[in-house]
C-alpha cells in the first residue's frame, strides 16, 4: 500500500523525532495509526509502507503482540462495503 491508501482508510499521521532515520534518509520519519477499538490498532512507519503491523494490546500491563501483516489485511479491516 501506498501513503494516500492509508490516509484515505483514515490513518493518522504522527510526526516522528526519529535521530537515526534522519542520518540515513534526511528525514525524521512519521507513522501511521488506526484503531480497530480500545486495545487494538494497525500501525506502518515511513520506509516500511508495506510491513503494516497488527498492534494487541495484552491482558496485562503496557505490553502488545506485534503481528505483521499485508495490505490487503489492513483493507479488509477498514474498507466499507460496497
Amino acid at each position: 500500500m501506498n501513503y494516500q491508501e492509508y490516509i484515505d482508510l483514515g490513518f493518522t499521521r504522527s510526526e516522528m523525532n526519529d535521530n537515526v532515520e534522519f542520518k540515513e534518509t534526511g528525514y525524521h520519519g512519521f507513522s501511521l495509526e488506526k484503531k480497530i477499538n480500545e486495545t487494538m490498532a494497525v500501525s506502518v512507519c515511513s520506509g516500511e509502507l508495506d510491513k503494516p503491523k497488527l498492534y494487541i494490546k495484552k491482558a496485562e500491563g503496557d505490553t502488545y503482540f506485534i503481528i505483521p501483516i499485508t495490505g490487503e489485511v489492513v483493507k479488509g479491516i477498514f474498507s466499507k462495503p460496497i
